[in-house]
């Protein structure tokens, strides 16, 4: 693995940490920087992605600002959601997946700038049904494209006026059932390239264990604008490299 793309991958870790966001990184790097195969690179980023939830499971796991009620309910659905998007990775076009989530990321991270602070905004009350139907999108189009989660998640939570923090919180966590899942289902299909998954995951670690210690001295209203310019940045960058 070259310096440069080791690199931007601990690049793509410590946005994970401090931010949420941060994954999409790491599919582009290993296709462009690396030459891997699409599939491979999705197969690669998505057991890093486990490894980097693990890791947040551990931290974020006596937080009191998630509620175990609705991230169980946003994990069981995300990840079987995850495992109908790797089954069908193949037979999709990445580029209107790639598309749907750049202009997501656009419209979330504006709406986060132009509207009210997340202090001030209250945050609406979801029915089961709806983390559910959340959960199952944001795994579904986190497998197919191999960004982990929370670049989908953290937009949707943002414009239901969840608090920065707890939506970075949840957004971490939430990378370990869609990981698993993509990555028992990839495992399956000979898509795994497991020294260098294994690599990529080490990578991510570091990065995000570094982010997250980073964010924690930042004010959550600076955090807050942090994250809209990084989802703007990112679906701008995003919408660039599907066209």
């Amino acid at each position: 693995m070259s310096v440069i793309l080791a690199a931007l991958i601990l690049l793509a870790g410590l946005f994970i940490g401090a931010t949420g966001i941060g994954g999409v990184l790491v599919v582009p790097a290993l296709t462009d920087a690396a030459g891997v195969a699409i599939d491979r690179a999705i197969a690669a980023s998505m057991f890093g992605f486990l490894l980097t939830g693990i890791v947040a499971v551990a931290l974020h796991r006596r937080s009191t600002e998630i509620s175990v009620r609705d991230l169980s309910l946003l994990g069981l659905a995300a990840l079987l959601g995850a495992a109908g998007g790797a089954s069908v990775v193949e037979w999709l076009p990445a580029a209107s997946i790639r598309l749907f989530i750049a202009v997501l990321a656009i419209v979330s991270g504006a709406h986060a700038l132009v509207g009210r602070s997340a202090a001030r905004a209250q945050p609406r009350t979801l029915s089961g049904t709806a983390f559910g139907c959340i959960g199952f999108l944001v795994g579904c189009g986190s497998a197919l494209s191999g960004t982990g989660g929370p670049v989908m998640l953290m937009p949707i939570l943002l414009v239901l006026s969840v608090p920065v923090r707890t939506a970075i919180a949840m957004a971490q966590v939430i990378q370990l059932p869609i990981a698993l899942s993509a990555t028992s289902v990839n495992a399956a299909y000979g898509r795994l390239d497991l020294p260098l998954a294994a690599v990529v995951g080490c990578l991510l670690v570091v990065g995000s264990v570094a982010g997250l210690r980073i964010s924690r001295r930042i004010e959550s209203h600076a955090l807050k604008n942090g994250v809209a310019y990084g989802l703007i940045a990112l679906g701008l960058w995003y919408a660039y490299s599907s066209l």
